[in-house]
């Protein structure tokens, strides 16, 4: 039930009237962030991904661990396990790298520009607040969930500058997944951090699913480092 990318999931909040900014100001903001996002073109990034995945079913619990790395021209799977993948590994993967989203912070503009409510939380932080994720922000290896899903994006600022630094994506409703697994719950995050060059750039993700598959109970959750080159 991994999901492969982007975004990499969500907390419904009751809409509350953002207090520390004014709506015009608001929009604008909300409108420089989709700009700077956009303007991150994936060519231009290069990073090694560690996964680490837990899966609970049956009776079972399965650990898999994986390294790959982003060129900014294509995919390379670098580890399985720790070793060096066979080539039946690298056949598979180099399979569904080629549906595989490039993550970064790039993919909050499409996120963002589908926000239609905007709360304060109690820090006084700004939460855009996206009801149904737009087509192609979430896909698994078995298809595009994100008509499933519903987010949040936070906002973070540092004097003038304003930029997301958290997403938390969440399931609408059960839905299904390639007609076998019914996922019940599933939520994730993605952390966001300014790097040493001004842009923004993904950090983390971390996600947890449960759900079932022929009357058994079972789950994941995965944690998603990027470290850049």
């Amino acid at each position: 039930m991994r999901p492969m990318l982007v975004f990499p999931m969500l907390m419904a909040m009751a809409a509350v009237p953002a207090m520390a900014v004014p709506a015009a100001n608001l929009n604008l903001q909300r409108d420089a962030i989709i700009a700077e996002a956009a303007a991150i073109r994936p060519e231009t990034l290069a990073f090694d991904r560690a996964s680490n995945a837990v899966r609970r079913g049956g009776g079972t619990t399965t650990t898999t661990t994986s390294v790959d790395r982003w060129t900014g021209k294509g995919w390379t799977l670098v580890s399985v396990g720790g070793k060096r993948p066979t080539r039946e590994q690298r056949r598979a993967y180099a399979r569904a790298a080629d549906a595989m989203p490039v993550p970064g912070y790039h993919r909050v503009a499409l996120l963002l520009a589908a926000a239609t409510l905007s709360r304060t939380d109690d820090a006084g932080r700004t939460i855009w607040q996206i009801p149904v994720l737009p087509a192609g922000t979430v896909v698994t290896d078995s298809g595009d969930i994100s008509s499933h899903l519903k987010a949040e994006a936070r906002v973070a600022r540092r004097g003038d500058r304003a930029w997301i630094d958290q997403v938390t994506l969440r399931e609408r409703t059960s839905f299904k997944m390639n007609m076998l697994i019914r996922v019940v719950a599933f939520f994730q995050t993605l952390s966001f951090e300014i790097g040493p060059d001004g842009t923004p750039r993904q950090l983390a993700q971390a996600s947890e699913s449960t759900g079932t598959m022929f009357g058994f109970s079972g789950g994941e959750t995965a944690v998603v480092t990027f470290t850049y080159r």
